[in-house]
């Protein structure tokens, strides 16, 4: 359990960030021309539609303010909630923009967001967050989300994965950390109960368990005790279902599983906007 507990990248936040966008570059820059317009696991985003959503967030969190445009939803069935369609604005805005002018533009919005923190305070507000957060926080979330949509393109693509760069170390640790409230706030198992995964390489492997104490909260813990639900996952499902990348019976179809709380933990599993 230590292993997976303590896995993180081995940079500070801003170069984990910068080198998170330095691989997806460099996956896209790969592409071809019909690959760019290839649908991604992302619903109604291709390619070209993850890349420019990643150009709108830097941006609006270097200084730019949010682009004046107003799709029309009823051709976008995928975007009909607030969050979906404050996501959205910016993708479609920037849709038939040529790829290799959304490579340039992807590059100068990172680099003009890394020149902006350079100048904060120790903690800062974007659109998309209520309250401010500190630099350190607001990275990670950075660095998660274009480590995850680089992942979505490298699907898209039929390309590996890059689950143990430095990015993929932050993403991995920002969801094993994320187990606890799960268990304790989304499924609400009682006191006494544990979770036990079996993670199955060949990225990341070893055993966390999560248990319930007497007060209600759960925590990591070295061993599972009382009632436990066990599963076993490899790391890649695991991430697809965090990530809620594919439906969650596709996952309960990956997962080998015991214990009252196995359709839960699948179900409560998603975590992503």
């Amino acid at each position: 359990m230590a292993d997976l507990l303590e896995t993180k990248s081995s940079l500070d936040p801003i170069k984990t960030y910068i080198e998170a966008v330095l691989d997806f570059y460099s996956t896209l820059n790969s592409l071809t021309a019909e690959q760019w317009v290839l649908p991604t696991p992302c619903p109604g985003w291709t390619v070209a539609d993850i890349v420019a959503h990643i150009i709108d967030l830097d941006s609006m969190a270097a200084g730019d303010p949010p682009v004046a445009h107003e799709p029309n939803w009823d051709e976008l069935p995928h975007a009909q909630a607030h969050f979906q369609q404050f996501t959205e604005r910016g993708v479609d805005y920037r849709r038939g923009t040529p790829p290799a002018v959304l490579l340039q533009q992807m590059l100068t919005a990172a680099n003009d967001l890394t020149d902006s923190l350079a100048t904060k305070s120790p903690t800062l507000a974007v659109p998309w967050v209520e309250g401010e957060i500190s630099k350190e926080q607001f990275l990670g979330m950075r660095t998660f989300d274009v480590w995850t949509h680089d992942l979505d393109v490298r699907i898209a693509a039929g390309l590996p994965a890059n689950f143990t760069s430095n990015p993929g170390k932050n993403a991995a640790r920002r969801m094993l950390k994320a187990l606890p409230f799960i268990w304790g706030k989304k499924i609400g198992a009682t006191s006494g109960e544990s979770l036990e995964i079996d993670f199955t390489g060949p990225d990341f492997s070893g055993q966390v368990c999560v248990t319930t104490n007497s007060d209600g909260k759960a925590a990591f813990t070295t061993e599972a005790t009382g009632e436990v639900t066990h599963i076993e996952i490899s790391w890649s499902d695991f991430v697809n279902g965090f990530c809620g990348r594919v439906d969650p019976q596709v996952t309960l179809s990956r997962v080998v599983g015991s214990g009252r709380h196995v359709q839960e933990f699948v179900d409560s599993l998603p975590s992503t906007p």
